[in-house]
């Protein structure tokens, strides 16, 4: 009985994978693999003036902000997808909170295409989420983005490399300032050697870059060469 039952799953899961796939914002068939048409992908908010270092939303005629120019950023770059709008925000918190985990396809498989390494990486590291907020949550949503780029740049991918302790305060929670307050590099621990190579962190939004700011420095303090940061999103430091 449990053979004929598990051989009727199989069956409807293997018609489900030759449904057509739905594009979810016109609900259109998306005539892909993914569930977004291309018309509706080219509506998206691309982030498409962005500071060379960090990412950070700038005017078209400048190259790098203000405060990269003024204080370097301990990374070596940021690339990012989007700005933090409507209808990415929701897709991002869908994942996140609601356990929506196609949008991790959907929004990997975009970072994956778009975005080309400016070095050669050794391994793709993603962002480490503290113990307690991973079980609560039940998975962490940066490894499963970088388990669709991984796959799709053919890189090695480490999620157990690194670890965090958990924040005082959950950033969501906190103003940009108190931000560079509640993270610094001593909350990760790295675990296993990465002396001279060159590390790819993957990573959902940044918003202040204090994360990003304080894990490349345990990385670096750790030996790697270089780090840079793929975000799907970026927003400004409010």
């Amino acid at each position: 009985m449990v053979n004929k039952w598990l051989k009727i799953v199989q069956h409807w899961a293997t018609l489900c994978h030759l449904l057509p796939c739905y594009c979810l914002l016109c609900l259109k068939p998306s005539q892909r693999d993914i569930a977004l048409c291309q018309s509706c992908e080219r509506q998206l908010p691309w982030l498409t003036t962005a500071c060379v270092r960090c990412a950070l939303p700038i005017a078209f005629n400048e190259r790098e902000c203000g405060e990269c120019l003024r204080s370097p950023p301990p990374f070596d770059l940021i690339q990012a997808l989007f700005d933090y709008v409507w209808p990415v925000k929701e897709f991002i918190a869908d994942l996140k909170y609601q356990h929506q985990l196609h949008f991790a396809k959907l929004l990997g498989r975009l970072m994956a295409q778009t975005f080309t390494p400016r070095t050669p990486v050794d391994c793709i590291i993603p962002m480490p989420l503290a113990k307690m907020r991973q079980q609560q949550r039940g998975f962490n949503q940066t490894i499963e983005l970088a388990r669709v780029i991984a796959k799709y740049h053919q890189l090695p991918l480490h999620v157990n490399y690194c670890f965090r302790e958990g924040n005082k305060k959950a950033q969501s929670s906190l103003s940009a300032r108190q931000r560079k307050h509640n993270v610094t590099a001593n909350l990760f621990t790295v675990k296993q050697p990465i002396q001279g190579k060159h590390i790819l962190v993957i990573e959902d939004v940044v918003t202040t870059g204090a994360t990003a700011s304080a894990f490349t420095r345990a990385l670096k303090q750790a030996g790697a060469a270089t780090v840079e940061i793929w975000a799907c999103c970026r927003t400004g430091k409010n």
